[in-house]
């Protein structure tokens, strides 16, 4: 076992130990647990600090805050920084800086997408199986939604908001289409033109 392999693993364990216990605090801050619950307020004085910073950058988008996202994207980028430059003075084969930044740029792109994508999902299996549109989960979703399916409302029946009555929400359908495929194509730009550009 040699010594950059023991480093990168320790890197890799401890990026992954902070994604979890993010995820955590987001999975503990839905759920509504009590605050004073000893697991809890440890768990929020460990992850605050590190979400701090990025919730005074980044504001909250239809009342979704993004800064455990971006949070863990740059854990994931210092990570993949700190283990390539344990690579480099190893010997071993790095990546440069800028396709660094490009693949961060990417990952923050796409897992936005994925998180739009899966809150539009989730508004359309409620619109599907005729939630309760009073259930304040399912007015939380369509209000922290309304602004992505709004450019497609035309498209739903006369005399319902944003295409909404019972049944298929088909603004919510269209902007789910658009996500995917905004996915794939941003997946593709980098992947197949941007990265191998600056790779030659």
């Amino acid at each position: 076992m040699s010594l950059g392999f023991t480093a990168d693993g320790i890197v890799g364990f401890v990026a992954t130990v902070l994604y979890l216990l993010i995820i955590a605090r987001i999975a503990v801050s839905w759920i509504g647990l009590n605050p004073w619950n000893p697991i809890v307020h440890w768990l929020r004085v460990i992850v605050d600090p590190i979400l701090r910073p990025f919730r005074r950058i980044l504001p909250t988008f239809g009342g979704i805050d993004f800064s455990p996202l971006l949070a863990i994207l740059v854990i994931f980028f210092l990570a993949r920084v700190i283990t390539s430059l344990i690579d480099a003075a190893m010997g071993g084969g790095s990546l440069s800086f800028t396709l660094n930044i490009l693949l961060l740029i990417r990952d923050v792109l796409l897992n936005i997408i994925i998180v739009l994508a899966v809150l539009v999902l989730v508004r359309l299996l409620f619109s599907l199986f005729n939630a309760d549109p009073w259930h304040p989960l399912v007015a939380g979703v369509r209000h922290m939604t309304n602004f992505l399916v709004r450019p497609f409302a035309s498209l739903g029946r006369r005399g319902s908001r944003y295409g909404y009555q019972s049944g298929v929400d088909v603004p919510a359908i269209v902007t789910l289409a658009l996500y995917i495929g905004l996915y794939f194509g941003v997946r593709a730009l980098f992947n197949d033109v941007v990265i191998p550009g600056l790779v030659r």
